[in-house]
């Protein structure tokens, strides 16, 4: 892993001159542009796309429908329903698609351009996950962070920007939230959930602000990062396209490099450790994606002091100080593998390690996934089956960082835990052109490292319905019968979840 570091960093000075692009907004990770993306990639329309890591540039998003429009439009055997998309994408980022395509300078300050009201119902308490500071509330996972109260929750965010030109650009995304708890006072917060102020070099972006990761190639959940937690402030490098190597590494496809560095919260048993990760993705054939993901939590206060050397090599897996390794780092391999003749079936899985033994991870989790483009007919229906296995009593646990894989109480990977395993099954139903409906069933154990095991059963409706170009309406319901609430034998109790939010972009 550390060979391929400084491999990377050789590309990126040797390639770099070669290319140049510009600084572009992150499509938001619960997008269903997302979804209409792997579908088209699954169809074969879209070639280029490395999906294993989250959020897209918004400018790479419009980059990869041009892609698709072009390869439709050579290929006559295209389905209706494919076209059906490719319109509502062309809709989302028309604007996009003709800024990239001017080659005028793009200079604006937009004090507003996106607003989301969104009111949650919570009934039901999150439950612990062991050894670790995190809570969970089983119903609102991925949710970058929020933590709702148990009652009424409304929401108010917006999101304002300024660019400069094709190389500077400022984003900001506060929120205001007022949170009705049936048991204490109404609380009310004022926060930023996202910001980043990015400056665009050549072919790559250097940014600084709270942002959302998620590096792997499951969906509903990964092993390494996620946006179950929140936003983290963070030093962050990344080629938002995908570039090609030169010479013989041409083999490897399209090359995404992403290196972050941030620091945790305060309110740990190591206050303030850094928080780092490093990820590589290549798609050597248009069949086959493969990406390399490491994240490492190291020092803190109280801890040896870091030299700034090592805030590069421990990336790679040297350990600190030369010495013996009290950082705790989580690491994984994922791939996923189309297959074109078997109805465009898509396989995809995750193997990660606690630890390291080698030179290779050790301890494992698992995740593995299929996806179904096509399930009927119309060709509106695709199914998704994926399960994780994260039974390990290692995983996201340290016995120096006590607090565990965590930021602000949630795990940073997947949400079900450590010694936890999760089955899930989802129909994404486009009932229109512009309706989408996902229905599916979550299946999760907790604590098999505890005495009992805490289980959930999960059923959920969520109805994504694009009103007009500039107007979304979103709903969901979802409901939980636990067993063993607490990891305590015969204790049961059924939690309910509602959500709507309506986004108007300006």
């Amino acid at each position: 892993m550390r060979q391929f570091l400084f491999a990377s960093v050789f590309w990126c000075v040797f390639c770099v001159s070669a290319h140049a692009a510009e600084v572009s907004s992150s499509l938001p990770l619960g997008s269903w542009v997302y979804s209409a993306l792997d579908r088209l990639t699954a169809s074969g329309a879209v070639q280029s796309a490395l999906s294993g890591n989250r959020p897209y540039a918004r400018s790479e998003a419009a980059r990869l429908v041009v892609e698709a429009e072009q390869n439709m439009l050579s290929d006559q055997g295209v389905s209706p329903f494919n076209r059906k998309l490719l319109r509502l994408l062309k809709k989302e980022f028309a604007g996009d698609i003709l800024t990239t395509s001017s080659a005028a300078a793009k200079s604006y300050i937009q004090p507003i351009t996106r607003v989301t009201l969104r009111y949650d119902y919570r009934d039901g308490q999150p439950t612990t996950i062991p050894r670790t500071n995190a809570r969970q509330f089983a119903l609102d996972y991925n949710a970058t962070g929020r933590d709702y109260s148990e009652s009424h929750n409304i929401e108010l965010g917006w999101t304002s920007e300024l660019r400069f030109s094709d190389w500077l650009l400022v984003s900001w995304q506060p929120s205001l939230s007022y949170l009705d708890n049936n048991y204490t006072q109404a609380e009310r917060h004022f926060e930023t959930r996202h910001s980043k102020l990015a400056l665009q070099l050549l072919a790559f972006e250097l940014s600084v602000g709270r942002q959302s990761l998620w590096w792997g190639r499951g969906r509903h959940g990964s092993l390494v990062l996620s946006n179950n937690a929140k936003p983290r402030d963070m030093l962050r490098i990344t080629n938002p396209s995908p570039l090609i190597l030169p010479g013989f590494f041409r083999f490897l496809g399209p090359l995404r490099l992403d290196l972050f560095w941030s620091r945790l919260e305060e309110t740990r048993t190591v206050a303030e450790p850094y928080f780092a990760g490093m990820r590589i993705d290549v798609k050597p054939f248009p069949w086959f994606e493969l990406g390399l993901s490491r994240c490492v939590i190291f020092g803190g206060k109280g801890r040896p002091d870091i030299a700034a050397s090592e805030f590069v090599t421990i990336l790679g897996g040297k350990n600190l100080n030369g010495g013996e390794d009290t950082s705790n780092s989580v690491a994984a391999v994922d791939f996923s593998v189309h297959l074109p003749f078997l109805w465009n079936t898509v396989l995809y899985g995750e193997v990660g390690g606690e630890d390291e033994a080698g030179h290779w991870i050790a301890k494992n989790a698992y995740i593995g996934g299929l996806y179904l483009p096509v399930i009927e007919p119309s060709e509106s229906v695709s199914l998704r089956l994926e399960y994780a296995d994260l039974s390990s009593p290692v995983w996201y646990r340290h016995s120096l960082y006590r607090s565990g894989y965590t930021y602000n109480g949630k795990i940073l990977g997947h949400h079900v835990g450590g010694g936890g395993k999760d089955w899930y099954i989802a129909l994404d139903w486009w009932l229109a052109e512009s309706v989408q409906m996902i229905l599916g069933c979550d299946w999760e154990k907790r604590g098999f490292d505890q005495a009992v095991l805490e289980k959930h059963r999960q059923s959920f409706v969520a109805v994504d319905w694009m009103v007009a170009p500039d107007w979304q309406l979103k709903a969901r319901y979802a409901n939980d019968s636990i067993e063993n609430v607490g990891y305590v034998a015969g204790v049961e109790r059924t939690d309910h979840v509602a959500s709507f939010s309506v986004t108007s972009v300006w």
